[in-house]
């Protein structure tokens, strides 16, 4: 039985004898504004009457993170760290991909823009309180995540070497996994037509990320989707109706994807093997794309001077990611240190930008455009977008790896809701708006990077 997460919040404000840190360094959560808890159920039931606006939502896992940093280590002999006991350090905060990116994009987000979490914990989450900090004025909405008492909140375990690399990690997302459909139909219900975007948490099963996409389709919203791992973004490719079965320039299930660049390669695959390359709507987009030995050179010139050649060109991520576009219109692949590339199909109309020219081809430092024709049966011309957002170094030491992706699909998410919200059409067709973006994306990933908690606190102050 699931009871406001008000409830608990309410019952452990009180009693905050377990904290873990400081709460003033801590992740802010939810503005202290819940009644007692002998009245949270009637303050919910109030605050679901008065408050039923978000400006963005995201569905998705809140997670008690466990981040293990070895001390020391021979780092050319993991094995050595096997069956043993190893001395380190142990930090436990908030996280889970759902509640990283909403707190991401609500750090990056103006003070006066509503991200609302949708998502479950079990009776654990009074522990939550006593690692955050409920006073502080930037904190995401969290009167949609429910408690449910005979549940088991989700948990990831990560353990690093000494020099902040991932080792191992343990998931355990079952509570979330089985997010409850009805749960997620009457968040949307409350929110009505307000949301301009939803984060969506792969880690979610098929029903309730079918839930979720459809609601945000019948909202008028736009979704952005924080795929998580080769396995889980393949789901999105296998939902049937509510999957990928809209072709460009229909609207799309999903606008926008993250994935690094092993979960494109599995997109990739996946989608051949569903044989969603042989489809005539799939054709007809890529024929009108012409995307010619012309384009094929430009994008092999542009790796070449970016110094990106064997991840883009001998790998094939652009040609991968290309294949995609007619079903996933806006990719932004993620590579780590060697940067960003985005991949992305637009009108010819709406494309705009300083780099872009009037012939066939434009072409600038790390861009190439492609005007193609138009789809057979459609009035649009098609522009393919192609660019490389070099990596911003890391001026310190790295401390976890945990969070920089989510915390660059956080700010990623609040530029597009702050775009939509000032009634800014086709910001993902803007090219230069889009390089803006990368680049806070990308500083944003690096503050976290640098940070013990999941997603650094520090994204609050960029510009």
């Amino acid at each position: 039985m699931g009871v406001s997460i008000a409830k608990a919040l309410s019952e452990i404000a009180n009693n905050t004898s377990d904290e873990i840190l400081p709460s003033s360094d801590l992740q802010p959560a939810i503005t202290s504004t819940f009644a007692p808890a002998a009245k949270s159920v009637s303050r919910t039931l109030e605050l679901a009457q008065t408050s039923n606006a978000a400006d963005c939502l995201v569905v998705g896992a809140i997670a008690i993170d466990l981040t293990c940093d070895l001390t020391y280590g021979v780092l050319d002999k993991p094995s050595s760290w096997i069956h043993t006991s190893n001395q380190g350090a142990i930090y436990r905060t908030p996280g889970g991909v759902g509640f990283n990116l909403c707190l991401a994009t609500t750090y990056a987000s103006s003070p006066d823009t509503t991200i609302r979490m949708i998502s479950a914990v079990g009776p654990e989450a009074r522990d939550l309180p006593a690692v955050l900090n409920l006073t502080s004025a930037t904190s995401p909405d969290l009167s949609g995540v429910l408690v449910i008492e005979d549940g088991r909140t989700a948990q990831y375990i990560a353990m690093h070497d000494c020099k902040g690399d991932l080792i191992l990690a343990c998931a355990d997302m079952g509570l979330v996994e089985q997010l409850s459909p009805a749960h997620i139909k009457s968040e949307f219900a409350r929110a009505g037509k307000s949301p301009h975007w939803v984060g969506v948490d792969a880690n979610l099963n098929r029903e309730p990320l079918s839930t979720a996409i459809l609601c945000a389709r019948e909202a008028g919203a736009k979704v952005l989707l924080e795929p998580t791992s080769v396995m889980r973004a393949q789901v999105i490719l296998e939902l049937g109706d509510v999957g990928v079965t809209n072709v460009w320039p229909n609207p799309p299930t999903v606008d926008v994807m993250t994935p690094n660049s092993i979960e494109l390669e599995g997109l990739f695959s996946h989608a051949r093997e569903l044989g969603l390359f042989e489809r005539q709507d799939w054709w007809d987009v890529i024929d009108a794309m012409g995307t010619t030995t012309d384009f094929q050179n430009a994008i092999a010139w542009m790796a070449r001077e970016s110094g990106i050649m064997e991840q883009v060109v001998e790998k094939g991520l652009v040609q991968m990611a290309v294949h995609l576009l007619p079903f996933i219109p806006n990719l932004f692949v993620k590579m780590g240190e060697l940067g960003v590339i985005t991949v992305q199909l637009v009108k010819e109309s709406e494309v705009r930008g300083r780099m872009v020219g009037p012939r066939q081809l434009s072409t600038g430092p790390g861009f190439v455009m492609w005007r193609g024709t138009k789809i057979a049966g459609q009035g649009e011309k098609v522009c393919v977008l192609v660019r490389h957002h070099a990596a911003h170094k890391v001026t310190g030491d790295i401390v976890s790896v945990t969070g920089a992706g989510d915390s660059f699909a956080g700010v990623l998410l609040s530029e597009l809701v702050a775009a939509d919200r000032r009634g800014i059409k086709n910001i993902l067709a803007d090219v230069d708006a889009i390089a803006k973006t990368m680049d806070r994306a990308q500083r944003a990933a690096v503050l976290t990077l640098m940070s013990r908690f999941a997603i650094s606190p520090e994204i609050k102050k960029l510009q």
